[in-house]
């Protein structure tokens, strides 16, 4: 059996755990026949009434208001402005935690054959944490845009800070792919 020496193994975990922790998905798909630019003001919607699947983020307030200033500052950003009555844009979101296993063939031929799970096995468990965003036209309720960002939350769901500016990422993540420039607000 090829084996990794212990000392070529710690640089491998380390260079894992990083990339691990710092990736994030996002993207987002909307209908190509909207004319973003016809659309001026946005509204929140009602709260989401499904659970986000975490106690520690279900029903907190700061979490919900969070999210709200992280998209917020994206449309406010293009030149959309937030309105309480009457907007031409509404604006859902929802969020889920979930405990995700992947199992996965590690590189023998790089000499990555030991594992406590046999031969060439590796497993990693993880929280695995999405926010999706909606924006619907206001007048006939038709989703026309709708963002996506997922990432590894395990250590973060604990350090609201760290949350935080994870969800800042992952509504900038998003929003680079809303059909609407940045506008300057300079005079």
């Amino acid at each position: 059996m090829n084996r990794m020496p212990a000392w070529g193994v710690i640089p491998f975990l380390l260079v894992a755990a990083a990339a691990c922790d710092e990736s994030m998905s996002a993207g987002a798909n909307y209908d190509r026949d909207v004319d973003f630019t016809a659309y001026d003001t946005f509204a929140w919607e009602g709260a989401d009434l499904l659970p986000v699947g975490d106690p520690r983020l279900d029903g907190d307030p700061f979490f919900v208001e969070r999210i709200h200033t992280a998209v917020n500052a994206e449309l406010v950003a293009r030149g959309l402005e937030m309105v309480e009555t009457e907007p031409s844009l509404l604006v859902h979101y929802h969020a889920s935690v979930r405990d995700r296993i992947d199992v996965y063939e590690v590189d023998r031929g790089a000499g990555y054959d030991v594992s406590e799970y046999g031969p060439g096995t590796a497993v990693r468990q993880y929280d695995e944490g999405t926010l999706l965003v909606d924006i619907v036209d206001a007048e006939t309720l038709r989703v026309i845009w709708r963002g996506w960002a997922q990432a590894d939350v395990t250590r973060l769901i604990d350090q609201p800070e760290a949350l935080g500016r994870l969800v800042d990422e992952a509504a900038r993540a998003m929003f680079q792919q809303f059909p609407r420039e940045f506008v300057s607000h300079e005079p």
